[in-house]
Formats: structure tokens, sequence, C-alpha cells
């Protein structure tokens, strides 16, 4: 098969002047066998390799992906914490919740909660939807150091949420299921009074499942004058979704 005129372009860049964008576009190129070029890994590792070499924080990443899947080259956890350590250094957001995985699950590196953690921070920060995620099921049960924490969970899984992350929007659903039938999501949600898990408002499917929940509920809130939801006061407060 004939390569395009993009690959032989960039392929004549990479091997002349050497840029390291040239080097990782061509490297990609070979990594999924596209514009005519045959599906190559050892080659991509290869272009990889030398962008990387001039710290290119996605050669060095992907770079880490190769090598914690043997694509290319043989499997090597250590190394590939190695290279993404790189990439996280230069800032690189997917880099770094990728790092905070390898100290939460001890892979390539010594297990280390409080690294694990930093690093998911800095990624979240970064925009990085998987370490948003982290951290909000984090809170949400405690853990890695961190404690429960109702407000914090519920941060970070709507951040995660609002960047597509598909898992934390079924989390979100779930969260906010009724509290009497678990049906995910219930449309029907009451001012001031929080669910069991702390994360989002009372919310029922209708007025029969709040009325079957009522005992579960005055005593999840320490009965009406305790309680300072609106919910326990009145049906007034129901609120729309």
């Amino acid at each position: 098969m004939a390569t395009t005129k993009d690959a032989q372009r960039l392929r004549r860049a990479a091997e002349g002047k050497g840029k390291a964008e040239d080097q990782y576009q061509l490297a990609r190129l070979y990594y999924d066998g596209e514009e005519g070029l045959k599906q190559d890994l050892a080659a991509a590792v290869k272009w990889y390799r030398k962008a990387a070499a001039q710290k290119h924080a996605g050669a060095e990443l992907e770079l880490a992906g190769c090598y914690a899947r043997g694509e290319g080259v043989e499997q090597n956890h250590a190394l590939a914490a190695t290279w993404v350590g790189k990439a996280a250094d230069q800032g690189d957001a997917r880099a770094q919740g990728y790092l905070g995985t390898c100290y939460a699950t001890a892979l390539g590196v010594k297990k280390n909660d409080a690294l694990a953690v930093a690093w998911w921070e800095k990624a979240a920060v970064g925009g990085d939807a998987e370490s948003q995620s982290n951290l909000g099921l984090t809170y949400t049960v405690g853990g890695f150091g961190l404690p429960k924490n109702a407000h914090c969970a519920k941060i970070f899984m709507m951040a995660a949420a609002d960047n597509a992350h598909a898992q934390a929007l079924k989390d979100l659903k779930v969260l906010r299921a009724c509290a009497s039938c678990g049906t995910p999501d219930a449309s029907r949600g009451y001012q001031g009074c929080m669910s069991v898990t702390g994360l989002s408002t009372v919310r029922y499917c209708n007025p029969k499942c709040q009325k079957a929940h009522w005992k579960v509920h005055k005593a999840d809130c320490g009965g009406r004058q305790a309680c300072a939801c609106h919910s326990c006061k009145s049906d007034r407060s129901e609120t729309a979704a």
C-alpha cells in the first residue's frame, strides 16, 4: 500500500531535522496503521522514544503505555512508571492521573497512598476526568489517607461528569436514586435534607415513595425536631429536579 503525502512528509521531517513533534506524529501513524502505513508497533516505539528523548510529554506518555501493555516492546511496568513520571513532571494531566494510579495500585512503583492522592489532585485540577472520578469515589467511602467527605466527593464527581466521564455519570444517577424504591435519577428533590450518602438531597419518584419512606427518613434525620429539612415539615418543599 502506497503511503500518503502526509506520512511521507512526516517521515522525511522526523528523519531529517528530527523535530520531536514530527517524530511523535509519525509514531502515532505507525501505532494506528494510518495514512497508508502498515501498523508497526516496534516502529511506533522507536519514534516515540526519539521524541521522548527530546522531552515531548505526549511521546513520554505513549511510550509509558507501550511498556505497560507490552506493545512493540517487552512489558515493563517499572519503565512505564518512569516514563509517565517524566510526562507528569511536565504538567501533562493524563500522565499525572496515570502516575497517581500507579502509586495507588503499586504498578511499577512502591505503593504510596499520599503520592497517589497528590498526583490525582494535580491531574484533577488539570481537567483529567479519570482522576476527578477517582477522588470522588475515594471521598465517598474514605481511603488512601482521605476521610469520608460528602462535600468533596460531590465536587469531584460532578467535575468528572461535566467532563463526560461515563462512570461518574452513572454514579451520579445512582446517588440521585429514589430513597424509597431505588430508581436511578429520581425526578423529585427535597431541599435541605441530605440523602444517607450525604452526596445529594433526598429524592423520590413520587409522593407515594416519599410516604413509604417516611419512617426511615425520620429516623435518619433524628426526628422532626432534629431535622432542618423542609420535607419533614411540608410537601411544599418539593423542587424541580
